[in-house]
Order: C-alpha cells, then structure tokens, then sequence
C-alpha cells in the first residue's frame, strides 16, 4: 500500500522527513527512511522538485529488489517562492494514489513582525480568497490557537532566531466555521536572521485537536467581565504580538497594519519609554491615558501597565513587554 511522505526543506542543503503516513516523524533522514530501496535516492527527487517547483512523477525500478514505484512529489511553495516541503507519494504503479493533506507554508518576519502568507495557508482555516490578506499579524495566528505545544521552544525560535534552530511542534486551531482542527507546525529560522519559515500540516484525520489545559482555560475565562487584558507587546512598533487571555473586543487589532496604528502616534513614546525603563529594572509602569484603536474608527483611552517580558534563563527581551490594557469609561 502506498504512503505519503512530508518533507520539510525550509532551508537550502536540508531536507528531512517530519510525518509519514499516519506518523509523525522529528526531523529524520530521508535516505534511510523514505527511499523503498538502496538503489533509488530519493535526494535528486527532492532537490528537482525543489529547483523546478513543479511536480514529479515518475516510475523508477529497483534492480536490487526487482520490482518498481510510482513517486509523485508535490512541492509546497511558500510565499517568496521558495519550496518549503515536499509531499511525496511512494507505491505500486497499478495503485491509486490516495489524497494528500492539506500543508501550507508562511514566513513569521521578525524584522516587520508580520506574517507573510500564502493563499492555501489561509484557506486551511477556512478563509475565503476574498477575504484572504497577503500578510497577517503573528497575534492574529496565534489568537486562532485553540492550544499549542512547546510554547517556550515556540517563542524561543520566533523572538530569537538562529542559524540551526529547528522545532516541530503542534497546533490546535479554530477554523472559521467553529470546528478545531490538530496542525503539526515545523519551524525553521531564515539563514539571513530575517525570519523564521513555516510549514504546516493538517493532521486533523488522524489526531484529535487538543484542548486548553486548565491553566488556559483560567486565562481566557476567568477575566470575563473584567476588561482586564495582557498581552506581549512589541514597544518599537506598538504592535500586539500574542494575547494571554481573552483579546478585547473594543480593540482593533487583527488588521492594525491595515487600518492604522494600534497607538496613537502621541502616545506611543511614552509606552517606548515605560518599555525601556522595565527593562532596565523597573518592575512595572503605568501610563495612564493612553488612546488606543478602537473597532468603530474611535480612539479609546485606556490604562496601560507595562512588565518585563523574558524567556526562561534569558535576560528580558529588548522589545518585548507584557501590556496590562484596563479601558477607561470614555473615549475620543
């Protein structure tokens, strides 16, 4: 019986298999656990579709096994052009081939903070080509997730990318008609430090969606009705990197490198000197009065506490705060 392969080749001169079949697999050889036989290489297979960009498929015969398979590879394009996995079906000529799954690939820019998209990325979670956005900001993605696993190795790889990083990891995500669906999620950093490339993988058939633990539940329910909001703030930009807990709803957010800017430009310095004075050492700053976008195109003061923001045995990060947001009764 045939089997699906999927190779990531995020970055150039690596290719190693991450799911087979109904399996998924960390980062292993292609040569020993792809190739049927020891006289068909599967290496020149992936390095022409990752040239080409096209599919291939062809019928190569093992001498030393006698016998022939049908390879078909299918490159997964990312949104620069570059072919960040291969699908690749190996099985008896005479077979019909099965159907592959839905993958996608993203680059999470580190110099901007946005994520550049790929039309196939957004329809996995059932966004319409109309409504589809060519970038996206990264608390957007991460908002849709229902949980993920690895958070600290996540963030670790996004904040702070390095020639040699590699995560795979899972994903539960909200589709756009409400049901959840389980994505594996293989992370790579961009050998020039830009980024970090994406390739995801719909495994929903096979693993059940993980739910919210506990302590996430507590986050994201437990301050209803509070109007208290925490989120990781990016201070240079003023942009909103991950919501821990529930997002406001009077915040525009989502589309705030389309709509204009999360802070108002007056405001946002003072924000900029709060950040730098906790990371300094201060263990928290308080702005009072800072205007905000609101959804109805209205500014919408709040109150913003701003705190040290550090992965595990690292110094604080240089642009990142946690942001407490308490709305204030009126707006502009």
């Amino acid at each position: 019986m045939g089997t699906w392969y999927l190779i990531e080749t995020l970055v150039e001169g690596e290719a190693t298999l991450v799911a087979s079949g109904d399996e998924v697999k960390d980062l292993l050889s292609i040569r020993r656990n792809v190739s049927p036989a020891a006289d068909i290489l599967v290496e020149p297979i992936v390095e022409h579709v990752r040239q080409t960009r096209e599919p291939f498929d062809r019928v190569l015969r093992s001498k030393r096994a006698d016998r022939s398979w049908r390879f078909y590879a299918w490159p997964i394009i990312g949104p620069f052009g570059d072919v960040y996995g291969i699908q690749m079906w190996i099985g008896n000529p005479k077979e019909e081939m099965t159907e592959r799954r839905l993958t996608s690939g993203v680059f999470w820019s580190t110099t901007d903070w946005l994520i550049h998209q790929t039309w196939e990325s957004g329809a996995m979670s059932g966004t319409l080509l109309e409504e589809w956005n060519p970038t996206a900001l990264s608390s957007d993605y991460i908002n849709r997730a229902i949980h993920f696993e690895k958070e600290q190795e996540f963030l670790e790889i996004t904040l702070n990318p390095k020639p040699g990083m590699a995560l795979s990891t899972w994903f539960s995500v909200r589709h756009d008609h409400g049901h959840a669906m389980q994505w594996q999620a293989v992370l790579r950093p961009a050998p020039d430090g830009s980024g970090v490339r994406v390739l995801y993988h719909d495994f929903s058939d096979v693993y059940a969606p993980a739910m919210p633990t506990l302590a996430e539940l507590g986050l994201t329910d437990g301050m209803v009705g509070a109007d208290v909001h925490v989120a990781l703030f990016e201070a240079r930009r003023g942009l909103i990197m991950l919501w821990i807990g529930r997002a406001p709803q009077w915040l525009e957010w989502q589309y705030a490198h389309l709509t204009g800017p999360l802070v108002h430009p007056e405001d946002l310095p003072l924000l900029q000197a709060g950040a730098q004075r906790v990371n300094a050492g201060e263990v928290t700053h308080t702005v009072d009065l800072v205007r905000l976008q609101g959804v109805d195109d209205q500014w919408v003061k709040a109150s913003v506490t701003v705190r040290p923001f550090q992965l595990k045995d690292r110094p604080p990060h240089a642009d990142l705060t946690l942001m407490q947001i308490v709305r204030e009764n009126d707006s502009y």
